[in-house]
């Protein structure tokens, strides 16, 4: 696997699913957020689109703006990390007015994963992870696709460690799909109380 492009990789120790993946208008995007996306952060949302990996940590995608503002998830996660930022900045980058990260993922226990978007160009933005649990940032030098690729093989986090190495992704529309069916998301397996409350609510399409 080393040596294969990091989105190959990707697919290996996460397989999408048939039916995965999102169509972003990125330059719609772009313009309410007032930033280029990372290239490789586009080719995970053509790829995966908004869904979640093993349960636990959840993606986040661009939304259609209600206003001149962003919205959805993404955009509330990432005025928590903002707020995170301000609050307590990571060693190194000192007390700024402004919070310069932007949140694209967040797991079950409540860590942001983000972007330090300081640098014009995207393509140098490095990750930083706000942890709950030690109110701490760690900043790490490389994009997303290469953190997702060091996570699942158990580099940066060792929950992520096991003997297979693979995970398992929904989409949001597949795990709908799941629920209409009496099948739970989250395993795959059959549940037939998995349907009692009914789909989730959809979330808004991407732009």
């Amino acid at each position: 696997m080393e040596g294969q492009p990091l989105i190959a990789q990707m697919r290996h120790l996460m397989p999408p699913h048939d039916g995965a993946g999102d169509s972003i208008d990125w330059r719609e995007a772009e313009r309410v957020w007032g930033v280029m996306f990372p290239e490789d952060y586009k080719e995970f949302v053509a790829t995966y689109g908004d869904g979640e990996a093993d349960a636990f940590l959840t993606f986040l995608v661009p939304q259609p703006a209600e206003g001149a503002d962003p919205s959805g998830a993404m955009a509330e996660e990432t005025a928590e990390a903002r707020r995170m930022w301000l609050r307590k900045p990571p060693a190194g980058y000192g007390s700024q007015a402004t919070a310069s990260v932007i949140a694209w993922g967040v797991n079950a226990r409540a860590d942001l994963l983000c972007w330090v978007t300081a640098e014009q160009d995207s393509g140098r933005w490095p990750v930083a992870v706000w942890s709950r649990g030690n109110l701490a940032w760690s900043v790490y030098n490389c994009g997303m696709l290469e953190y997702l690729v060091g996570l699942f093989q158990g580099k940066f986090d060792d929950i992520w460690a096991d003997a297979q190495g693979v995970r398992r992704f929904v989409h949001v529309r597949e795990a709908q799909r799941l629920l209409a069916i009496g099948i739970d998301p989250d395993t795959g397996e059959p549940n037939p109380y998995a349907d009692m409350f009914g789909p989730p609510p959809p979330r808004p399409a991407g732009l």
